[in-house]
């Protein structure tokens, strides 16, 4: 049976049966019934495990939508949670909630300058409400500080590997050493 959260989407036996196959093929071939028995409930108990932190990562895709200024009640339709407390729940589940209400924050308050007279003529003059040039820097030339978060990828059109995306495809993480010079006679 489905979870709500998922409502709408399907697997079919076919599917499932070769996803189990694939992962537990060597619980599967097992030959002693007791350590097949033994390896599968084990397996079993990761694949829940898996469940749970699949979801989080569905509430933290979710958080990267509001922050990014999708209304709650698009995120809701487009998703199809359907309803705004789902989007919530999966968004509290996930620890994002004040990242969310901080960002939502920011776009208000963004929004509401940005209705006022006096930052539709510092818009006028190559400025944001803020003091930010079009290039990024104040009026006194030094760097603004950024206020919003980086853009999800579904966003940018790129996706860049996270430290733990990394670690959990066995990758080096911090900086990579720059390539040698190759030397050609």
């Amino acid at each position: 049976m489905p979870e709500s959260t998922t409502e709408g989407f399907f697997a079919t036996p076919a599917e499932i049966e070769g996803m189990v196959r694939n992962l537990c093929a060597y619980a599967l071939s097992e030959p002693d019934p007791m350590q097949r028995y033994v390896e599968l409930t084990q397996q079993q108990v990761l694949f829940e495990g898996m469940t749970e932190a699949i979801s989080r990562e569905r509430g933290r895709a979710l958080a990267d939508l509001l922050v990014a200024g999708v209304p709650i009640a698009d995120a809701a339709a487009k998703t199809n949670l359907k309803t705004i407390p789902k989007v919530r729940k999966m968004i509290a589940l996930a620890g994002e909630t004040e990242r969310v209400k901080e960002a939502t924050a920011r776009n208000a308050a963004a929004r509401k300058a940005a209705g006022k007279p006096g930052a539709r003529k510092a818009a006028t003059n190559g400025t944001t409400a803020n003091g930010t040039a079009a290039n990024g820097t104040t009026a006194s030339g030094a760097a603004a500080k950024p206020t919003a978060e980086a853009l999800p990828e579904h966003l940018t059109g790129r996706r860049l590997l996270t430290e733990a995306d990394l670690i959990a495809l066995g990758l080096p993480t911090g900086r990579r050493p720059a390539k040698k010079a190759s030397r050609r006679a």
